[in-house]
């Protein structure tokens, strides 16, 4: 069967965990015997095969690169969103890839970046429509919507989402990982027409030793962050939260990049507590999560079902998360985590300590978080989307 997806990034332009989802995909997808095409971004056009593997790198004309979106100011960027919606470009640069390689399906993911007229091009040729949705990008600019925050801030966030839903129309199926995000935007007109699926994201079972990338005495509570290092994540309010602590028997490794990359390390300060250890590959990842005892999630925004949640739980290590968004759909409090309510910093602190306080309960945790999501994995992912077009 031949398919193609569509995403904005791939590697080695990646940003979150919807570049991680689709990276696993693809693998699977030639791993089961498929052949794949995948348009994505690129700083040059190019196109190169590699065994079912074709890959199209496009360069949408615009007043900059998607590659470059978070280097912008934001007067910039208003300028950039009108002409990235209607990116006639796109249209006509993916609308020629897909009449040529003539695939059965085409899995649109993430399209901020190519343009809101991919879904047309799409229906023009007559072709079946996947699309997985991972966040609010096709309702708000910057999909983002910050806790406290959750009315459209402006008018032009209205015209945007009216824009986008009537673009976008109703593909054959949609996928979405949680069941808020399908709702959120099954409340907002989206998809009417299209057969709605929630799927948790696939997730890749990795074989590590443990520890390796975490140096810590026995005694110690070892916590972990993994992720964007930005206000909107949480990161610099789990630091304050820490620093608040009565127990001092705990040590927070930080992992990740970002543009707040400078305000925590002002915050940690010279804190031996705290590791501040940067971007990491996937191998030393794997290390860091199997040396933790504790995942702290505490996101600031409305999360649809974060990548680091099934990594760590695929590592048995809980996660302690805010409820928000998808994320109560994964971390079962009691279970495989406990979450707190978002933005609370006092409730954060309680569910700290109480860990920090009663070590064995994290044991009774651990051995629940693998087998909350062994079901998850790529392997059965593919089976099951696949599964679903004949049903």
């Amino acid at each position: 069967m031949k398919i193609c997806l569509v995403h904005s990034l791939y590697k080695p332009y990646t940003r979150g965990g919807a570049e991680v989802v689709v990276e696993v995909i693809v693998r699977e997808l030639t791993n089961q015997g498929h052949d794949v095409v995948l348009i994505t971004i690129g700083r040059q056009p190019l196109m190169q095969r590699e065994g079912r593997l074709t890959t199209y790198r496009i360069k949408p004309l615009n007043v900059f690169s998607f590659l470059d979106i978070d280097k912008r100011p934001v007067w910039l960027r208003l300028f950039w969103h009108p002409l990235d919606v209607f990116n006639v470009t796109s249209y006509w640069t993916v609308k020629k890839i897909l009449a040529r390689e003539k695939p059965e399906v085409v899995m649109t993911h993430n399209l901020k970046g190519i343009g809101y007229l991919i879904p047309r091009a799409i229906r023009v040729l007559k072709l079946r429509h996947w699309h997985t949705v991972h966040d609010v990008q096709l309702s708000r600019p910057s999909g983002l919507i910050l806790f406290g925050q959750e009315k459209p801030f402006l008018i032009i966030d209205k015209i945007y989402e009216k824009i986008v839903r009537r673009l976008f129309g109703n593909p054959e199926m949609v996928i979405s990982p949680s069941r808020w995000l399908l709702e959120y935007y099954t409340t907002r007109g989206f998809f009417y027409e299209s057969k709605r699926v929630v799927m948790p994201n696939p997730i890749v079972f990795r074989k590590v030793e443990k520890g390796g990338g975490l140096v810590v005495t026995k005694d110690m509570v070892t916590l972990l962050y993994v992720g964007q290092i930005e206000r909107h994540k949480g990161v610099l309010f789990l630091i304050s939260a820490c620093k608040k602590l009565t127990s001092n028997n705990w040590h927070l490794f930080i992992v990740g990049s970002g543009q707040a990359e400078s305000q925590v390390k002002d915050l940690v300060g010279d804190d031996r507590r705290f590791t501040l250890a940067g971007h990491v590959n996937q191998e030393q990842l794997t290390k860091y999560y199997r040396g933790a005892d504790l995942t702290v999630v505490p996101s600031l925004c409305y999360e649809n079902s974060p990548k680091v949640i099934d990594e760590s739980l695929a590592a048995n290590v809980p996660v302690i998360a805010s409820d928000i968004g998808g994320v109560s759909e994964i971390v079962k409090d009691d279970y495989n985590g406990f979450t707190f309510a978002a933005g609370n910093e006092k409730n954060l602190i309680e569910v700290l300590e109480h860990f920090l306080m009663h070590r064995q309960n994290i044991d009774a945790l651990k051995k629940n978080c693998f087998v909350s999501v062994r079901q998850y994995s790529a392997t059965n992912y593919i089976k099951r989307l696949l599964g679903e077009q004949s049903e």
